[in-house]
């Protein structure tokens, strides 16, 4: 038969849930492809492009201060508009050149 709890025991349990229970962090609600590019006008975007040796998605994110994930949808949009080219890939990495248009 299990021994019944003394009150010390009872207490120190309470005050541990009630400890718990303050500082327990506020949830928030997860939003999930709300990211959106930049607002960057074409010749902003263009420079910065210009100015780099291999355009990858992390450059990219460094460059314009977003998150790589976002560079990543930024470049595939512009290859889609044939702004650069895809010259080079491998499993984990994309490398891009400026178009010839």
């Amino acid at each position: 038969m299990p021994q019944k709890k003394r009150l010390k025991q009872i207490e120190k349990r309470q005050r541990l849930r009630e400890k718990g229970k303050k500082q327990e962090k506020p949830r928030f609600e997860k939003t999930i492809g709300s990211v959106d590019i930049p607002d960057l006008s074409d010749e902003d975007l263009m420079n910065h492009l210009r100015g780099m040796k291999a355009i990858t998605p992390a450059e990219v994110a460094i460059r314009l201060n977003v998150k790589v994930s976002v560079a990543k949808r930024l470049l595939e949009t512009l290859r889609r508009d044939k702004v650069v080219d895809l010259v080079s890939r491998s499993h984990n990495l994309k490398v891009y050149a400026l178009g010839q248009g």
